[in-house]
């Protein structure tokens, strides 16, 4: 009993510093991006598109690194992602073209899709959900941690070095986190891999027999992709556009634009160990009702935003700067909800990695969409009309949510 609790809590230890990593290396485009702008090195509309790739990449890997989390090795899958995020992060920075970077950059959100499928899997088959929950919640943080160092760090970078120094830093991280997740997980599971997290588990009951698709269908988890594809527009939309937002809206250099932001990641880290605690009550342990809400919430908060953002004091600036954290909060719960509990209801049925992967896809398609898409508005009708935009996008959230609700609701009671 002992040996699987070290076991338990050693495997997320080690889960949660290869998604450090994994952060780390996805979110350096977006952190000094506006650095880049500022400096000539590329142009916004293409800027938009190496976000672009990067998020489309990672939502169709996730297809594949879902369905191949549930037939591999699941730490090898998550090894080779990192080691290709590195070498991406390597490239990235020193291409001669500022076009070469799209490619580059899809091939590192392809890497990024290799982590978190194999992640709920090792969870999920370890844990229980209870448990899953609890280690999802550690994960995550990691990654917020992650975003917040990022966002320290990338400021004196480009102020002492330049913004290629992230990049290589991220190289690092990578290459070292990669070799001490395989190397750890295979001391800590010995040679045979017999702890329940990776072995070949014996088949477990149905919950819900038939296809994936069949699945999908019958737990009413059809509607929510749709709610996800809203968090991942907002979520993401929010994280990479902010320091563009703040240095134009409010005139502000780039590095005190890049330094603010950093409220994004602590106000995320409160709001999924507060989510976790209501998560237990009657209202939020049910994902669908619990999302509809924080769309809802989020609407009501992007009103004052939309109007203040053209005010150009330190009261509106503040003010802004805060409804954004919060609204990051929100969109940061609803992922905890959308994208970490809820694959795990689904272990009973085989298929957790799979909804994980299908899951994690609607959230970079939505974050695909918003970094061209924030780009373009933006630019085209300025950010009271980008704030607006949000505000329809989130209503979508809602009314999906609520298509949810009935039949999910009956698919959590089985």
């Amino acid at each position: 009993m002992e040996r699987k609790k070290y076991s338990a809590r050693a495997i997320v230890i080690l889960c949660t510093v290869a998604y450090f990593a994994s952060y780390f290396s996805r979110k350096t485009f977006a952190v000094v991006m506006v650095n880049m702008l500022d400096s000539g090195v590329l142009d916004r509309s293409v800027a938009g598109l190496v976000g672009t790739a990067l998020f489309i990449f990672y939502g169709a890997g996730q297809l594949v690194s879902g369905y191949l989390g549930d037939k591999l090795s699941p730490k090898y899958l998550m090894f080779s992602g990192l080691m290709i995020s590195a070498v991406c992060n390597l490239l990235l920075p020193i291409v001669p073209n500022q076009y070469l970077m799209i490619p580059v950059w899809a091939v590192n959100g392809f890497a990024q899709a290799l982590l978190w499928p194999p992640i709920v899997r090792i969870l999920s088959d370890s844990l229980s959900h209870e448990k899953y929950v609890t280690a999802n919640v550690i994960v995550t943080s990691g990654a917020h941690v992650s975003t917040i160092v990022l966002y320290l760090y990338a400021p004196l970078c480009i102020k002492f070095w330049s913004y290629k120094a992230v990049f290589f830093t991220s190289t690092v991280f990578c290459v070292v986190a990669g070799v001490v997740f395989l190397v750890s997980m295979g001391i800590v599971l010995g040679k045979k891999e017999k702890e329940p997290a990776l072995a070949v588990a014996e088949p477990k009951k149905e919950l819900i027999e038939g296809s994936v698709w069949q699945v999908f269908k019958r737990s009413g988890i059809l509607p929510i992709f749709i709610c996800i594809t809203v968090m991942g527009f907002m979520r993401d939309g929010i994280e990479s556009w902010l320091p563009t937002l703040y240095s134009e809206a409010f005139g502000r250099d780039s590095s005190e634009s890049i330094l603010v932001s950093v409220a994004l990641p602590i106000f995320s880290i409160i709001s999924v160990f507060l989510i976790r605690i209501i998560h237990k009550g009657r209202v939020f342990n049910n994902e669908s009702r619990g999302a509809g809400i924080l769309f809802a919430l989020s609407i009501v908060l992007c009103i004052p935003f939309a109007c203040l953002v053209s005010v150009q004091n330190t009261v509106a600036r503040v003010i802004c700067l805060l409804l954004a954290g919060v609204i990051s909060a929100f969109m940061h719960s609803v992922n905890f909800l959308l994208i970490s509990c809820l694959p795990g209801r689904f272990a009973g049925t085989g298929k957790a990695s799979t909804v994980g992967g299908f899951c994690n896809a609607c959230t970079y398609a939505g974050a695909a969409v918003s970094m061209y898409g924030i780009a373009l508005i933006s630019e085209k009708f300025g950010w009271t009309a980008t704030i607006i935009s949000w505000i329809v996008i989130m209503a979508v959230g809602v009314v999906f949510s609520c298509l949810a609700f009935k039949k999910y609701t009956k698919f959590l009671k089985k």
